[in-house]
């Protein structure tokens, strides 16, 4: 009676685990046939009820967060498309298709968007393969260094090879720390607001004005003071603007 009791509750388990996933494979087909017979409107509900709905899709799949951009943009929200390229950028910065259809928004909207050197490395590596393997290699030379200290005799060339793989690699590592996008994200956001915003010397509609922000711009929040966030839109364009007119970068549930 035990094993039997063991045996279904194992067999409810599996049931419950597997019917989540199942869900979510019907639900993106039908989300990817709804996009593919131009059906933009269906496609956008079906994927944000994903991605709504399932905690970890919306913070593992960076697939969803492009077709959603695609999605919008066909359903004429490039700038809601713009956040969805970004998201799905953030969680796979060597996904060029979405980095392609971003920079296509962001020049048909006359946003600035230029890659630089940390963008051109995360096109072609993952930042968590340098993390991982810098330190690997860097704990490598550690240990290697350690076993060359202790033979007799010493070999100078051993050492050193054995020290600069230590250096070589834990350099590499924190390099690919230092250049992951999901480091800073958290004090990232894009302006979704359809008119620029103004930015205010002060955090009240009465502020005297310092310029506008595009929309689809990738912003820096500095501080925070109720309906009101203080933010950097590049070199000597800070000030204040609604936090109702920009959305953070990272989703809710994975920043949470």
């Amino acid at each position: 009676m035990k094993f039997l009791n063991t045996s279904i509750g194992i067999l409810l388990l599996l049931v419950s685990c597997v019917m989540p996933l199942r869900a979510v494979t019907d639900n993106l087909e039908s989300a990817k046939t709804a996009l593919a017979s131009g059906h933009p409107e269906e496609a956008i509900t079906a994927y944000q009820g994903i991605l709504a709905s399932h905690r970890s899709v919306k913070s593992g799949a960076p697939e969803i967060w492009f077709n959603l951009g695609l999605a919008q943009e066909k359903n004429g929200e490039p700038v809601a498309a713009s956040l969805s390229f970004r998201r799905a950028l953030l969680l796979d910065p060597t996904l060029q298709s979405a980095s392609a259809e971003l920079s296509t928004i962001l020049g048909t909207l006359g946003v600035p968007f230029s890659a630089d050197f940390r963008e051109q490395v995360l096109k072609a590596v993952y930042p968590d393969t340098l993390i991982l393997g810098g330190a690997i290699g860097g704990w490598c030379g550690v240990f290697l260094l350690v076993i060359f200290l202790m033979a007799s005799p010493r070999r100078p060339t051993l050492i050193a090879l054995a020290f600069t793989l230590l250096i070589l690699g834990h350099g590499i590592s924190l390099f690919g720390s230092m250049i992951d996008p999901r480091r800073t994200a958290a004090d990232a956001a894009v302006v979704t607001a359809k008119i620029a915003p103004v930015l205010r010397a002060t955090p009240a509609d009465s502020g005297a004005s310092l310029g506008t922000i595009p929309p689809a711009s990738l912003i820096t929040i500095l501080s925070r003071n109720g309906a009101w966030w203080y933010v950097s839109g590049g070199p000597s364009h800070t000030g204040w603007i609604p936090a109702t007119t920009v959305t953070p970068l990272l989703p809710v549930s994975a920043g949470s």
